[in-house]
């Protein structure tokens, strides 16, 4: 690579053309002289303190706007600036790369910079909270080649490690990219060496081999074992082209390509480029008016996207027809034949977080059940395995120490894929965390819900074979899947888990046909916590579950109950004081003053309708020294229960006396 100071080719404007050429001169460290336009902080706090030595380039907002026409680093700053708020876009420009993060002290990554208008500094967003992240509205000077084989260099050395993003995405570059993660991940990972074996292809699959002409075809296999991709996402309403039983015949004999929509059209541009002859969509290879063929297909789930050798992932396309494969996704100024500026991308929590596909409840067992994903973003490509994931500008995330819920999927993901390869059993409570997570997704088709990870209780079951799935749990386990409740927004840094009266709690929602027993966390729609989680001293018994006939309890939409024995008492729900709160407080009499703080039982959670008072009934599920957890139940008239909430107690008597061992049986 070249040494300092470099030849710049690029076209920059004078100020960027300066800002650049300095940064190499000083060998990106703070100077003790500098030259002119430089601004050193002083040793008393400021408000730019922390954003460090500036150098001043546009004097305004509409300055770098006329700028940007002609010099391609002011564009870069303009892209990234320009959609903040005016408020953000006051007094002169400042460029900083000796910025401060607080506890891990001021920025030593050679090459990174931030930006920000001197008189808004004050109100710029980090984005992550995570310890080292770099903050938004950051940007890079980055090399144009990707490190030679066997190259090292030191990791502060930014500018000589990181890689440029290409503009526009090739065929060629996807190819290429995808080559050397793709070898890395066969070659050096250990827990995905063993994932490279050619699986039956799925029922039917879309044949590529003569789309140079611009046509496809629907082939119906006949057991073959060949590598093939999938794509896994957002359809964004009604569908353009499906397959249908009328067009079944026409389409195994050929189809334009051009009938298809551009997400389907970008797709089989990825599986040529990836040498694959055979790609799976759902639309496509599933007769979508033949509920027969859905049922059967949505119940070979798990074997088509765990079989698949690379699951295509589209991430920020919200429907079939927005394409993925778009120009411009990465604005690159060109600095040298060496070098270019580049945004810094955000935290791939946040990336993650944000996209349409994240959001999708069939995504997310296709995500967990593939080997080898390969995400398209908007701005980068990403690889994930059951060892990394990846990123196109050089960044490697690992999901470890981290709390974000990004992160924990990427663990769980890795754990349950890892575990089902090596025939490792898996504890229940990895079931109840990618609980968790699913329950945050939304549906097109409020019955999905329980088909839509049919696959992933299929791969849990790999690893328990014995284990029985009923209703979107597990029998063996049933108890502890049964306290479940709407999710609490536990505030960062508060240590103790658990719910007080003026905690944020989401909102459940009730489908609008039946989905499943009240019992079963599938029977409603909203985030959930699962509290088996983080709580024990189960004590209820488990005497018996009845559920309906096997393939309804597994793939469709099941019914059943269960019974149990423990200490049940009628009680009174008092809703929460202030209408904007969400937990109220129980207490043995209609007319006993409920306390809100230091009442017997002062943290219920209503499911469904917390701001009525009602009477109820409350099953203690669990019991230790200082805690109890609790079912709360509505009784019908044929006497049978049907849940309706759960409660808490934490560090009170109860008056366990008025509670009376029963039988109960729960629908």
């Amino acid at each position: 690579m070249s040494p300092v100071p470099i030849n710049i080719t690029g076209s920059l404007c004078e100020l960027c053309y300066q800002f650049i050429d300095n940064l190499f001169f000083f060998g990106f460290t703070r100077q003790v002289v500098y030259s002119a336009r430089w601004l050193p902080v002083g040793s008393e706090w400021t408000p730019e303190k922390p954003w460090g030595d500036a150098f001043r380039h546009c004097e305004t907002f509409g300055d770098l706007t006329n700028s940007a026409k002609t010099c391609e680093l002011c564009s870069i700053l303009y892209v990234d600036l320009a959609p903040l708020d005016a408020t953000l876009h006051q007094g002169w420009l400042g460029l900083y790369p000796f910025w401060s993060s607080g506890r891990i002290g001021d920025n030593k990554l050679k090459g990174h910079f931030r930006a920000g208008f001197r008189d808004s500094l004050q109100n710029m967003p980090w984005g992550s909270n995570k310890i080292g992240s770099i903050p938004l509205h950051s940007f890079s000077i980055c090399r144009r080649e990707h490190l030679r084989k066997g190259e090292d260099v030191p990791w502060l050395d930014a500018y000589r490690r990181i890689p440029a993003v290409p503009t526009t995405l090739t065929p060629l570059h996807i190819s290429q990219v995808a080559a050397e993660w793709r070898q890395e991940c066969t070659e050096v990972h250990p827990n995905c060496v063993k994932s490279n074996s050619d699986n039956a292809l799925p029922t039917r699959v879309i044949d590529i081999s003569d789309s140079n002409t611009g046509r496809i075809y629907i082939y119906e296999t006949k057991g073959e074992k060949m590598p093939y991709a999938t794509l896994s996402h957002c359809w964004g309403g009604i569908i353009p082209s499906v397959t249908t039983t009328v067009n079944l015949k026409v389409r195994t004999s050929g189809m334009e390509i051009d009938e298809l929509p551009q997400n389907f059209r970008d797709a089989i541009e990825v599986t040529g480029a990836l040498g694959f002859r055979y790609l799976w969509i759902d639309a496509l290879c599933i007769i979508q008016d033949s509920k027969a063929d859905w049922d059967q297909e949505a119940g070979r789930m798990y074997s088509v996207y765990a079989g698949a050798s690379i699951v295509i992932s589209v991430l920020d396309s919200a429907g079939s027809t927005k394409g993925f494969l778009k120009p411009n996704r990465a604005p690159l100024s060109l600095i040298s034949d060496e070098y270019a500026v580049q945004k810094v991308y955000p935290d791939i929590n946040e990336c993650l977080t944000e996209c349409p596909l994240n959001g999708r409840g069939w995504c997310m067992q296709e995500r967990l059940l593939a080997k080898r994903v390969l995400h398209f973003g908007n701005e980068q490509m990403f690889w994930e395995c059951l060892t990394d994931f990846k990123c196109e500008d050089g960044k490697n995330y690992t999901g470890e120490s981290d709390g974000h819920f990004v992160a924990k999927f990427m663990k769980i993901r890795k754990q349950i894929g890892v575990c089902a390869a090596q025939g490792v059993e898996l504890d229940w409570k990895a079931w109840y965390q990618l609980l968790e997570e699913y329950t945050t997704r939304k549906f097109t088709i409020s019955t999905d819900k329980l088909p839509a990870v049919v696959g992933a209780a299929a791969l849990f079951k790999s690893t328990k074979p014995s284990a029985t799935y009923i209703a979107g749990l597990w029998q063996e386990d049933i108890a502890r899947g049964l306290l479940w409740c709407a999710h609490y927004y536990h505030a960062p840094g508060r240590k103790v888990w658990g719910i007080s009266t003026t905690d944020e709690i989401s909102e459940l929602s009730k489908p609008p046909t039946k989905r499943a027993p009240s019992w079963s966390w599938a029977a409603l729609d909203g985030a959930l916590d699962f509290w088996a989680l983080r709580i024990g001293g189960f004590v209820v018994e488990v005497l018996d579950v009845a559920m309906e006939a096997e393939k309804e309890a597994v793939y469709g939409y099941p019914d059943g109950s269960i019974k149990l024995r423990g200490r049940l008492a009628q009680m009174f729900y008092h809703p929460p004081e202030d209408s904007k709160h969400d937990v109220g407080v129980l207490t043995f009499e209609p007319t006993d003053s409920p306390n809100f703080h230091f009442g017997p039982i002062n943290s219920c959670v209503m499911d469904l309708d917390r701001q009525s008072p009602q009477p109820c009934w409350a099953l203690v599920m669990t019991e230790s020294p200082n805690d109890k957890y609790l079912l709360v139940l509505h009784m019908r008239k044929d006497g049978t229960y049907r849940r309706v909430g759960m409660s808490a107690v934490h560090g009170r008597e109860v008056g366990l006396k008025r509670f009376r061992t029963q039988e109960i049986r729960i629908t």
